[in-house]
């Protein structure tokens, strides 16, 4: 018989947590086992639930998001699923921006109508057409801020007191701000939902999402499905976060700066048709990102006129040397991603009356600014500019 495992009085204290691994977590006796449940997240039972490690993790996303309860998920695609599972039921109805993250609106329209969950697609910038396209009945509504590839930022205020006129419970992917420059929950939001692939990782080495709010019922709820959902994270990848969470507004600074002087060099540019990027906005987006934001992010997309064609643009993305073509954004490396005149978001910028071809994302990494600008000169030849 083995004997009990030496736990030492003095606790090792160093700049990061441990990694604490557990599937059998041990009880000191039966009364202990009968005390402790898994709905308290401190009351640790099995590891599916949660270690100290996953526990730190959520006690500092809440902190940065001002939040009261987080929880982490497999990724932000699961967070978002685990809202929507968590918050609806047959009959209910929920509300998905046009410029939304298309893989969660896919997730509403594969798996959730199968259930009987009804869904509407709103447009952000069209206020006027809310009241039919997030009609009372509603039960939750979704923002994106800002919105996927096309960069808008909606009228927050105005879409949550909507929302609250119609009785509907609030979400936002707040993943652009990493919860570092926008507030969800001082703006009235309810859930934040968070890839944290992204900025808190920082190394684009692990895949994982995060749920946030303040509502101690709507935390039961998410807390809940996800545990009869089963989507727990390792404690390993919980560590990569937390390692990343101390540079987390540096890179971000950083980022944000090198993006400001890749992004000015398209402004006015022949064969560009705009620059998708709030801080260089000169309409509506702009005021709502000032309204909501102390900061962007570097990330940025370029609408191309209509008269440049997908071969010049397919020729400009594999020309470039220092830009890597790949999904996701917020690592170390810069990436660049083309979207042809097929993509929903292109033909949603067409319908909006913008004569644009493709369009072209770009993330910006850490390296050195004048060094992705030298490159984006140089690839800017295979489309036919002003130079």
């Amino acid at each position: 018989m083995s004997a009990k495992p030496h736990v030492p009085a003095i606790l090792f204290e160093s700049s990061m947590p441990s990694v604490c691994r557990a599937s059998t977590v041990y009880f000191d006796n039966v009364a202990d086992l009968d005390r402790r449940t898994w709905r308290n997240r401190k009351d640790y039972s099995y590891g599916r639930e949660g270690t100290p490690t996953s526990n730190e993790l959520e006690d500092q996303l809440a902190a940065i998001e001002g939040a009261s309860f987080a929880l982490v998920a497999p990724s932000g695609l699961a967070a978002f699923s685990i809202a929507c599972i968590g918050l609806l039921k047959h009959g209910d109805r929920v509300a998905i921006p046009s410029n939304g993250y298309g893989t969660g609106s896919q997730m509403v329209e594969a798996i959730l109508s199968r259930f009987g969950v009804q869904s509407s697609i709103y447009e952000p910038s069209e206020p006027d057409s809310w009241s039919d396209t997030i009609p009372r009945g509603t039960n939750l509504l979704w923002m994106e801020a800002p919105g996927s590839i096309t960069m808008e930022v909606p009228d927050v205020r105005r879409l949550v007191q909507h929302a609250k006129a119609i009785g509907a419970v609030t979400g936002v992917d707040n993943t652009y701000s990493a919860g570092l420059h926008f507030k969800p929950f001082k703006a009235g939001i309810d859930i934040s939902m968070q890839a944290l692939t992204k900025f808190q990782s920082g190394g684009a080495d692990v895949v994982m999402g995060s749920l946030a709010c303040v509502d101690p019922s709507i935390f039961q709820r998410l807390q809940e499905t996800r545990h009869f959902l089963g989507m727990n994270v390792s404690p390993d990848d919980c560590y990569l976060v937390l390692r990343g969470l101390p540079t987390m507004s540096l890179r971000h600074q950083r980022s944000n700066a090198s993006a400001d002087v890749v992004a000015r060099w398209f402004l006015h540019r022949d064969g560009v048709h705009s620059v998708l990027h709030a801080p260089l906005d000169t309409g509506t987006s702009n005021r709502h990102w000032k309204d909501n934001f102390t900061s962007a992010a570097g990330l940025f997309s370029v609408a191309l006129s209509d008269r440049v064609s997908t071969d010049q643009v397919r020729a400009f993305v594999e020309a470039l040397n220092r830009f890597r073509i790949g999904y996701s954004w917020g690592g170390p490396t810069s990436l660049v991603m083309p979207y042809d005149t097929s993509h929903p978001a292109v033909q949603r910028l067409r319908r909006l009356g913008n004569p644009v071809g493709s369009v072209v994302r770009f993330w910006i990494g850490l390296e050195e600014p004048s060094a992705l600008l030298d490159d984006v000169q140089s690839a800017w030849s295979a489309i036919q500019t002003d130079q």
